[in-house]
């Protein structure tokens, strides 16, 4: 089926303003663009929506931010999917514009799309949070929705705020392995030494071999020798081969650490 005529000049406007190439694309001022397309974030074509929620992505104008967190809630799946990918993309959105986003995006990881609540953690992880963004996520580690535990942790990784080492700290007894795999993942990305025991934890202890592996690999990342004990026993005795193969990495990681 062939693009409607409204989709088509969409799809040129998307090519023109990302630097596509094309000898019918022409320059287009993004001022003139980005109002057309926040209108057409309300269009009764799924296809039309779609497209201006990427476009908007592509041209990256802060002041598209209120129709895309408006579209946040559409009832399209790919709509919100792309709406939350593009206020990832915008540019020097400023902190009370950033923290309006944030909250929105936060409200996204309880969506029943799996792609929309990754695209809405992706997006926090693009722009940063302020404070009340990351007690919020850390809140969300508490949400009784197991997808939107495991949502909240992976926004965190990207996000790497210290503050929410306390909270991570405690999601490492979450009942979920995904959510204690993210937590030890996040704690990693802190780089905080206080994290090295309680990670080292759960390569001891922990029952899933995903846990104890991302514990392994990131124990190798702190680079730390204290830990090396604990590393040559996951190493020689883990149930689990890929579990033995990663504490063997991280051995050998850190005996190349030049310090």
């Amino acid at each position: 089926m062939s693009p409607t005529p409204i989709l088509g000049v969409l799809l040129l406007l998307s090519l023109a303003l990302s630097g596509g190439c094309s000898e019918e694309a022409t320059e287009v001022a993004p001022d003139s663009v980005v109002p057309r397309l926040r209108d057409l974030l309300h269009d009764p074509s799924l296809d039309v929506r779609r497209t201006a929620a990427a476009a908007l992505g592509k041209i990256g104008r802060p002041e598209a931010a209120p129709a895309l967190v408006e579209a946040l809630t559409d009832p399209d799946a790919l709509v919100r999917q792309y709406s939350a990918w593009a206020l990832g993309n915008l540019d020097d959105v400023g902190n009370d514009r950033l923290e309006e986003i944030g909250v929105a995006l936060v409200e996204r990881l309880e969506d029943p799309s799996p792609d929309v609540r990754e695209a809405a953690a992706q997006a926090l992880g693009m722009l940063g949070g302020t404070q009340v963004i990351v007690e919020l996520l850390t809140e969300a580690l508490r949400n009784p929705d197991v997808k939107t535990r495991r949502a909240a942790v992976q926004a965190l990784t990207w996000l790497e705020p210290p503050s929410a080492y306390g909270a991570l700290v405690a999601a490492l007894r979450d009942a979920d392995a995904a959510v204690r795999q993210g937590a030890v993942a996040a704690l990693g990305e802190l780089a905080d030494p206080r994290a090295l025991v309680p990670i080292r934890n759960r390569l001891l202890k922990d029952a899933d071999a995903g846990v104890r592996s991302e514990a392994a690999f990131r124990l190798g990342k702190f680079g730390d020798s204290s830990v090396v004990p604990t590393l040559q026993t996951a190493a020689a005795a883990d149930r689990d081969p890929g579990v033995r193969r990663w504490a063997s990495w991280a051995l050998q990681q850190i005996q190349d650490s030049p310090g």
